[in-house]
């Protein structure tokens, strides 16, 4: 779910690969442009393939998607004029059902203080997710990095501050591509294989549960094969057999083009929810390049309906925030605004180092450092600051963060997760240099 991008915090935070924020060369995947795809539905579709995934329309001209131009005059199959209006019921504030929290275990290694699971505290959250570990090349698990069993057992030990704390490993993220979840998944003997050795996994190091960030299905730039879709409900239908009381979650994208290798209505019934990797929606990767917010909730709200139209419960989808901020460069100081023009990504933060991304303790030093005044686009649930030489970001914080928990609440969705906890902020303390309590709330 989850991406190279390695980001260093400033305080108790260290170098960091976004889970969810993708490599420049790859960023261009997400652009929403069809004018050099091949026809991907209906009339000149491959055999097979004459109809969208489950949740998206076939416009008259053969691309599958939800908005107006695809399920509206002319569309071909699957259009939502014909589907019944998603009628909600469910609690007061749904959304505080879990909250939670990847953990990146490469943050021990950075170089602006590394950042140790003994450093969590785990009152904020009701799970961590380590990330990551792989897949060898007999489809088992494996740990990602040598030292990884001794942050396991720091993570542990978290439960002894919190005994209902749960810990699930996350497998896979961006780095370790599709092909091995294709290859896996493939046969049985593979998928029995990656059971086996899952369950074993869970068991030796004390994981209640596992999450499949499988980056992604049927994505043949991502070395996926057509068969991933069938076959990935095939393996969570296995997996829940086996692994009986054990959770499992999977992580998917908010972009139609990758969302459409997963039949989540399919495996709805056999894992405990879905995590939305609903961030990274606009980048220095887009064209035209304009300065736009990363986490806008009116296109957040319409990504959802991708899994709202395959009848996914909104109590089994978990909404993700992001504790890191996309960066422009503004073509002129004159237009600041969301939608300006930019000529490229924004300058590298001083720890962090990756162009075009700030981790949040990045922009909490910079807006303290030059006596910023954000901006509140409160229909989109983010904020924005410009500085320096037409620099420009859009990121999210407590206030942006309990806006979309109310969208969440209104939605009866779930849950919320974060990538990455070890991004936030944290305070240090002027006399033990000590780390303290996040300045970004869990929800």
């Amino acid at each position: 779910m989850h991406h190279l991008l390695s980001l260093v915090a400033l305080c108790c935070i260290s170098p960091i690969s976004l889970v969810s924020a993708t490599p420049a060369a790859d960023l261009s995947l997400f652009a929403r442009h069809t004018a050099q795809k091949p026809v991907e539905c209906g009339v000149g579709a491959p055999h097979g393939q004459e109809k969208c995934p489950a949740g998206q329309c076939c416009s008259k001209y053969g691309y599958c998607g939800i908005d107006p131009d695809h399920c509206g005059k002319g569309c071909q199959s699957n259009c939502l004029s014909d589907k019944p209006n998603q009628t909600l019921h469910c609690s007061y504030n749904s959304s505080a059902g879990r909250s939670v929290g990847y953990y990146e275990s490469w943050a021990s290694t950075r170089s602006c203080d590394a950042y140790l699971p003994s450093d969590i505290d785990p009152s904020a959250w009701t799970h961590i997710n380590f990330a990551f570990a792989v897949l060898n090349s007999s489809s088992q698990i494996a740990p990602s990095a040598n030292n990884d069993t001794i942050l396991y057992k720091q993570v542990m030990d978290l439960k002894k501050k919190k005994k209902d704390l749960k810990v699930y490993i996350a497998v896979g993220g961006w780095g370790l591509g599709g092909k091995p979840f294709s290859q896996m998944v493939a046969s049985k003997s593979t998928r029995t294989a990656f059971i086996n050795s899952a369950s074993a996994f869970m068991n030796k190091y004390g994981f209640d549960g596992i999450d499949i960030d499988w980056e992604y299905p049927s994505a043949t730039d991502r070395g996926g094969a057509s068969a991933d879709t069938a076959n990935f409900v095939t393996l969570v239908k296995e997996m829940r057999t086996a692994l009986k009381n054990k959770g499992i979650t999977i992580t998917v994208p908010a972009s139609a083009y990758y969302l459409k290798g997963f039949d989540l209505k399919a495996m709805e019934p056999y894992i405990d929810w879905v995590n939305v990797m609903t961030y990274d929606l606009h980048g220095s990767w887009d064209s035209p390049l304009l300065a736009q917010p990363h986490t806008n909730l009116t296109e957040i709200d319409e990504s959802l309906d991708l899994l709202w139209n395959q009848g996914l419960s909104p109590g089994n989808v978990t909404l993700g925030l992001a504790y890191y901020g996309h960066t422009f460069t503004l073509t002129s100081n004159s237009c600041t605004k969301p939608g300006c023009a930019a000529s490229g990504p924004g300058k590298a933060g001083s720890c962090s180092k990756a162009a075009g991304t700030l981790i949040d303790a990045e922009i909490d030093a910079i807006i303290s450092q030059n006596n910023l005044k954000p901006v509140l686009e409160k229909t989109a649930a983010v904020k924005y600051i410009t500085w320096g030489d037409k620099q420009w970001a859009s990121y999210d914080d407590d206030e942006t963060f309990a806006l979309k928990k109310q969208y969440a609440d209104k939605k009866c969705i779930g849950g919320t997760m974060a990538w990455a906890l070890d991004m936030a902020p944290v305070k240090k303390a002027k006399t033990s240099g000590v780390c303290q309590a996040p300045r970004r709330r869990a929800f």
